[in-house]
């Protein structure tokens, strides 16, 4: 419910030109911007709502224009100089690079601007308080409107840190695809966003996760024989609707010979059956805490990214001594899965022991169990630090139609290696975190 001073303030009139501050629309989202700042305060905030429709504004628009100085009544002469110092600051063009024309990012910074110049502004009249009995010191020589210039500057260079990492996580949950989840959905978990942006894990893997290319793991389609299919080779047989028509060139007696013997030169044709689900396995274990762990992180959610841009579902699994439990993201992710999944991910950490064997054998069975479709590829990440039951493992593989691709984390196993369809080794490139994946 809106407080009474809101209710007074519905259609009272801002700062910027051209904004109907009576369309319900402008209205709707002044007050998204409040009810956001409120949860991320977690309290009341005494904001009046044309100031936060102005601030949503500063953000939102291509060239924000304010009202002349002469112009303004002289109980919003502070809120005049707020938008002022906003759109002059250092950061401004920063931050707008990322909001301008996105309502969701717009209400995001608006929201964290509000509440962190709110959270220095009663710095600022404490400091004021306990030192007001003193001389010479800057807080009580400053002018009122210096104040706000240096709060506003402060308040807008934490937006800046907040809303980089907003971005980043909008990115990865849309998996390079706009569009894929709905506004409203967004907006919904707007302040789950935010909290997510602030948290150090989710920093870390986000930095990381800018220098990998999930390109990099080369997931080859699977293919089945079919007679009508794509040319992809030769072979030797007798179905003569494949046959290479050099072939018909040969004597009669030659011919017939090739026929009886099954040595006919022949097409190769094979059809593809599409892409199934990605299934992630990540090692929790002892020997993985630490930075291979944040690594593995950012690789297990850049396979996500990539599944989120095949249209594929997406199931993941941390593991050590026991698999735990299974999560799922469907083909076209809803907000609330996907943050779900990543915040889940950002909390593990590594310890306890491994056993890789046990977790390749558990996503077999759900994928046998029908929990998982039945095209499923299996993709581990691990360091390797365990002793492989081979034999089982490729009978329980071969029962599931799976194939297994493993990414290695600064490790190597070469019981994994053959067993693996494919092979990957993560290398660190540089000091700031970016990462390689190459084929071994």
């Amino acid at each position: 419910m809106l407080t009474k001073r809101y209710k007074e303030n519905l259609v009272e009139k801002g700062l910027l030109r051209n904004i109907n501050y009576e369309d319900p629309i402008v209205r709707y989202r002044g007050l998204k911007v409040l009810r956001i700042a409120r949860l991320i305060a977690e309290k009341e905030l005494k904001i009046p709502l044309h100031l936060a429709i102005d601030i949503f504004y500063s953000f939102y628009l291509p060239m924000p224009i304010l009202e002349d100085k002469q112009e303004i009544p002289r109980n919003k002469i502070k809120d005049y100089n707020i938008i002022n110092y906003l759109l002059r600051s250092s950061f401004i063009h920063d931050i707008r690079s990322r909001t301008i024309v996105d309502g969701l990012m717009s209400s995001i910074a608006a929201s964290i601007f509000i509440s962190e110049l709110i959270k220095l502004e009663e710095e600022s009249r404490s400091m004021a308080s306990s030192t007001s009995k003193r001389r010479g010191e800057e807080t009580s020589t400053l002018s009122n409107e210096q104040i706000v210039k240096r709060n506003v500057e402060k308040a807008i260079s934490n937006t800046l840190r907040d809303v980089e990492n907003a971005k980043k996580l909008k990115t990865l949950i849309e998996g390079t695809q706009p569009g894929s989840i709905s506004v409203l959905a967004y907006e919904e978990y707007g302040p789950e966003l935010i909290r997510l942006a602030r948290n150090i894990e989710v920093k870390k893997i986000l930095d990381i996760l800018r220098g990998i290319k999930p390109w990099s793991i080369n997931i080859p389609e699977k293919k089945q024989r079919f007679k009508h299919g794509e040319l992809t080779g030769y072979e030797l047989g007798k179905d003569i609707e494949r046959i290479v028509p050099s072939i018909l060139a040969l004597p009669d007696e030659l011919f017939y010979i090739k026929y009886l013997e099954n040595r006919l030169l022949l097409y190769q044709k094979k059809l593809s059956q599409g892409k199934g689900p990605l299934y992630v396995l990540l090692d929790k274990s002892g020997s993985m805490d630490g930075m291979k762990m944040t690594w593995a992180k950012a690789v297990a959610l850049s396979l996500y990214m990539r599944a989120v841009k095949e249209h594929r579902e997406y199931y993941f699994r941390f593991f050590n001594s026991i698999p735990y439990p299974l999560a799922k993201v469907e083909k076209r992710p809803k907000a609330s899965q996907v943050l779900k999944l990543i915040d889940y991910i950002a909390q593990v950490r590594g310890s306890g022991g491994t056993d890789i064997s046990k977790a390749i054998m558990t996503a077999c069975n759900d994928i046998r169990a029908g929990n998982v479709n039945r095209r499923s590829d299996i993709i581990l990440i691990t360091d390797g630090v365990d002793r492989i039951a081979e034999q089982l493992v490729l009978y329980n593989l071969k029962r599931a139609n799976a194939r297994l691709i493993t990414v290695m984390i600064m490790g190597d196993n070469k019981s994994l290696k053959n067993i693996s369809t494919k092979y990957f080794s993560v290398m660190k490139l540089s000091q700031k975190h970016l990462l390689q994946i190459v084929e071994v």
